[in-house]
């Protein structure tokens, strides 16, 4: 079984992931840490070289490998905020992981992305005026990707992280 964990950037994937597969006593593999050693090079490096769009195959690719070859009996796999712009990846997800959904509101996003943008290339050049627009605008994008793929929606605002794995421990 595949658990994974998606939502915009921000929200917490990584960290929760990381937690979470602590508990389960099994792996967790964060995509975008993957495509980082098999490419050698950081996601802000691949963005900047190669642009969005290749970076978006290499994440198909990359999740496309993962899911295929995996033989763990539990295995938590966090993605990055735009992975599901794919549709290949939204059907992946769908079809053969249980997908959590990790939502927040923007002004939640927002606070959250202001201090840590630098390391986001969709969001690292944006001044604070600007920032809260980008997010809107990307988040609308990505939006039917989370919930085509999510079997579990958890509204993340105000709730610390225990809570948030309290929620997903009783739902699996």
């Amino acid at each position: 079984m595949i658990i994974t964990l998606t939502g915009f950037m921000g929200v917490g994937k990584s960290s929760i992931a990381a937690r979470l597969s602590k508990l389960l006593y099994c792996k967790h593999i964060d995509l975008d840490t993957y495509i980082e050693t098999a490419y050698r090079s950081n996601v802000k490096d691949l963005f900047e070289k190669y642009g969005e769009i290749c970076f978006r195959k290499l994440e198909e690719e990359s999740l496309k490998k993962i899911v295929t070859n995996n033989r763990e009996k539990i295995v938590v796999l966090s993605l990055g905020g735009g992975a599901l712009l794919s549709k290949k990846n939204v059907e992946i997800i769908r079809d053969k992981t249980f997908c959590i959904y990790l939502k927040a509101h923007i002004s939640t996003l927002e606070k959250r992305l202001i201090n840590s943008r630098r390391e986001r290339p969709l969001v690292n050049k944006e001044s604070d005026s600007k920032l809260r627009e980008r997010i809107e605008l990307l988040f609308h994008s990505r939006r039917a990707g989370y919930e085509e793929s999510s079997s579990l929606t958890i509204e993340v605002d105000n709730l610390s992280m225990n809570e948030i794995l309290t929620k997903i421990m009783e739902s699996i």
